[in-house]
């Protein structure tokens, strides 16, 4: 009787573990980091909802759309430059409008997205940002501009679905014009 009161309890024990186990690996991955209570996304919907995101994001700059961009972003969209300075939504609005007035077209938009963290309505992960583009620079002829960087973008979840919110911890740039390292003019 004691024997198979063991194997019983032995038994229960392993199904409880492999419950535990299946239940584990189809959830998100939850953490306390920094005293904020951190999800990572492991079922996917996010990044598929993100993926499709960046579809529109692409076709709006392809399309030099400045309404369609910032369609994309919350009302209340800010970036953080590397020196600390905050852009507001209208700043990036300007910015992205005279960006999109010197591209000619793009060759290239690929994004990476890494791991994305979740926390409430708020979705955030270290994007790789690559793009070529035939761009016209301060000699106002047309050169190809090939550029890189590394930063963390952060999506809200809104009624109208996902929109980035904050672009931050903007790093590891750099600018090729015409397969050259970019040196910008003295001033």
């Amino acid at each position: 009787m004691k024997n198979r009161l063991i194997v019983v309890a032995a038994l229960f024990a392993l199904s409880c573990s492999l419950a535990w186990v299946t239940h584990s690996q189809s959830g998100p991955k939850v953490k306390v980091k920094g005293g904020k209570l951190i999800e990572h996304d492991k079922s996917k919907p996010v990044r598929k909802a993100i993926e499709a995101w960046y579809d529109l994001n692409i076709e709006a700059f392809n399309k030099k759309d400045v309404a369609a961009v910032m369609a994309l972003r919350t009302d209340d969209f800010h970036t953080t430059t590397p020196d600390g300075k905050i852009n507001t939504r209208v700043d990036m609005e300007a910015y992205t409008k005279r960006l999109l007035d010197r591209i000619d077209h793009f060759i290239s938009q690929d994004f990476e997205i890494g791991t994305i963290d979740l926390e409430g309505d708020l979705a955030s992960a270290d994007v790789t940002q690559k793009t070529v583009r035939m761009q016209r620079l301060a000699d106002e002829t047309l050169h190809k501009v090939e550029a890189r960087v590394v930063q963390r973008e952060t999506w809200k979840n809104t009624a109208q679905g996902w929109k980035l919110y904050t672009v931050d911890n903007i790093r590891d740039g750099s600018v090729l014009v015409d397969d050259k390292p970019y040196q910008p003019a003295p001033h």
